[in-house]
């Protein structure tokens, strides 16, 4: 394999996941992570993707069922499962993967997946979370916000992302579960302030693992980290290369 970006198809649930794998130089398993987008998923973070290729790791951005052209239908409880999925396909031994030193890396909703992922998986080593929810019961959506989201999905609508949100709500969220991971390195990166991911989500988060967590707040950035890309991607690429 080239350090060119690979595309890669597998499949979730019997539909085909679509994505775009990073290889990183050098011989034998390389470490890799799993770049998990946010809802819709404008941003791909595909900066991060490259950065991580020079760091030598193995990147991977995939597209969640009913996103960006994947199959199938979105609903935000299977997004857990498609991660699970993309491990399945990285660890399966056609690519030069290290199971040992798998992370992922999740942005606003994707830092959702990604913790509530860890919490159920073991070969989950290590996870990052930028600008993301950690708690379903705080987070807020405008119904606006929804039906402009709904606009890049299929199978669903802005009623039903708002009353997925209310449901996922009722259940484990990463602010419930993050005590229980406290040997899993864990990185908590938010803007401050953000307008869509309130930083009160990191702060709750990063107090309720008890500080085994670690947390790095970017003053002045956005919840994208649009004009902070370069110092967000290197505190990220730093950290992993750190602890895997």
């Amino acid at each position: 394999m080239s350090g060119n970006p690979e595309g890669i198809i597998f499949q979730s649930a019997g539909s085909n996941l679509l994505g775009a794998l990073y290889t990183g130089s050098g011989g034998g398993p390389r470490p890799t992570a799993i770049l998990l987008h946010g809802i819709p998923g404008i941003e791909k973070n595909v900066d991060l993707a490259y950065a991580l290729r020079d760091a030598g790791w193995n990147a991977l951005i995939f597209h969640y069922r009913g996103s960006w052209g994947s199959e199938g239908e979105y609903t935000l409880a299977g997004i857990p499962d498609d991660v699970g999925a993309a491990m399945d396909e990285l660890t399966s031994g056609e690519y030069p993967v290290d199971p040992e030193r798998l992370a992922l890396i999740g942005h606003s909703l994707g830092g959702w997946a990604a913790l509530v992922r860890a919490s159920r998986d073991p070969r989950v080593k290590a996870v990052v979370t930028i600008g993301g929810v950690s708690n379903m019961r705080t987070w807020y959506l405008s119904p606006e916000q929804a039906m402009e989201f709904a606009r890049f999905l299929r199978g669903t609508s802005a009623t039903e992302i708002l009353s997925q949100i209310r449901a996922l709500g009722t259940t484990r969220n990463p602010v419930d579960v993050i005590s229980e991971m406290r040997t899993l390195p864990i990185l908590i990166v938010h803007a401050n302030p953000d307008d869509s991911v309130s930083i009160e989500q990191a702060q709750a988060l990063h107090a309720a693992s008890h500080g085994s967590a670690d947390l790095i707040v970017i003053d002045g950035a956005d919840h994208t980290f649009s004009r902070h890309r370069r110092q967000m991607v290197e505190r990220v690429v730093d950290w992993l290369t750190r602890r895997l």
